[in-house]
């Protein structure tokens, strides 16, 4: 009877090793899916996240390098206006100031626009000689020009451009920090942080 319980006992021994080893094969199949599921799940999303990256990235180029045209374009244009402005103003100054002081120019003239004046249609200042004005705005602005001329704001920011003559042509001169200082004041604030 010993023999029987000893081969009862190994059977049922054998039997619990067999049942114990297909629960483990099985739970460890079942983890290394789940497993791969997550790592497969994880490596979906990470190429999600560097697509929607790398999609942002470019997005943020390409905004950054169109302000930044746009800036630039603002930029340029505003320091052309700046620079003939000043000139014009210098010009018409000059020339303003010579005329006032001549007291017989400044009668002749009154009395010229006081002939021309017309109730209905207003008073109308006309050149017979368009060319010889463009002529003279040339010269004098040429002239001016020769002499230097010292931009001090653009767009209502100080700044300290000059333009000068320099191997038969004209040079404008500036300083880096000032070209730094005006061009983030047409940067948006977050671009200038983001560059600067």
């Amino acid at each position: 009877m010993d023999a029987k319980i000893q081969e009862l006992t190994e059977k049922i021994y054998k039997e619990g090793v067999q049942q114990g080893q297909a629960e483990a094969d099985r739970l460890i199949a079942e983890a290394e899916a789940k497993a791969k599921k997550i790592e497969a799940e994880a490596a979906s999303r990470a190429d999600e996240i560097v697509k929607t990256a790398e999609r942002r990235a470019s997005e943020l180029k390409k905004n950054t390098e169109s302000e930044l045209r746009l800036y630039t374009s603002q930029l340029i244009d505003s320091l052309k206006s700046s620079i003939a402005d000043q000139i014009q103003g210098d010009i018409a100054r000059a020339n303003v100031q010579a005329l006032t002081a001549d007291q017989t120019f400044i009668q002749k003239f009154i009395l010229k626009l006081a002939e021309g004046f017309d109730l209905n249609r207003g008073i109308e200042i006309s050149t017979g000689d368009a060319e010889g004005l463009r002529s003279y705005f040339a010269a004098n602005a040429k002239a001016l020009l020769e002499r230097g001329v010292s931009i001090r704001s653009v767009a209502g920011k100080p700044t300290d451009f000059t333009i000068a003559p320099q191997d038969g042509s004209f040079k404008v001169q500036f300083g880096e920090s000032e070209f730094i200082e005006l061009f983030k004041s047409f940067l948006r604030p977050e671009m200038t942080k983001m560059l600067f």
